[in-house]
């Protein structure tokens, strides 16, 4: 009976206090905080989403926020389903370590812990991480969510980036996350670890 439980389970993960479900949705799929290989380490921070959907979906002013008051509004993008988006804060390759990010920001900094929020063009809130030394964070690594249906908002289902791009530091920035899985096993224990965290 506890098999049956945790097989259908593991193929719907659980909410837990602070997360947020990324099925059937934009979620947030893998940043970069702290970069190697770009010129400085502000021209090499990136944020990727992706679009959980099998819509086409209109990314004006949707808005990321941090949780040192910064935000990115975002302009006119049709993200296709499955579609990835990268946001960057430098857009020259030479000096960013080697990405071509779909839109460049400023005055937005992803810190070595805190939180990034999604919000949508009705100000909904639709993905949320909330990130700290717990989380696999490493340099010149970006941190990529294991598969975008799971939930959002815990360091069990996400993992270090596995290959290189550009100029040598670890990522996939506007294609399928290295660290990608949608095995039982895999699913299976981050339900298990979410559930014990």
């Amino acid at each position: 009976m506890i098999l049956i439980f945790l097989m259908i389970s593991a193929q719907t993960p659980m909410l837990l206090d602070g997360d947020v479900l990324a099925s059937n949705s934009i979620v947030i799929n893998e940043f970069m905080s702290h970069p190697s290989s770009s010129c400085t380490e502000a021209d090499g921070e990136w944020i990727e989403l992706y679009n959980n959907t099998n819509d086409w979906i209109n990314l004006s002013d949707w808005v990321l926020k941090n949780n040192y008051g910064e935000e990115i509004t975002l302009s006119t993008y049709l993200l296709p389903p499955d579609g990835y988006y990268v946001l960057g804060a430098c857009g020259d390759e030479t000096l960013n370590g080697g990405h071509t990010p779909n839109y460049v920001y400023s005055g937005f900094t992803i810190h070595e812990s805190g939180s990034i929020s999604l919000f949508n063009s009705a100000s909904n809130l639709i993905d949320e991480i909330e990130y700290d030394s717990s989380w696999p964070i490493q340099p010149g690594i970006s941190c990529e969510r294991i598969n975008p249906g799971w939930v959002s908002n815990n360091a069990s289902t996400w993992d270090l980036a596995t290959l290189s791009f550009g100029s040598g530091d670890m990522g996939t920035p506007g294609i399928q996350n290295s660290v990608y899985t949608n095995s039982f096993a895999q699913n299976s224990w981050a339900f298990i670890k979410a559930f014990v965290d």
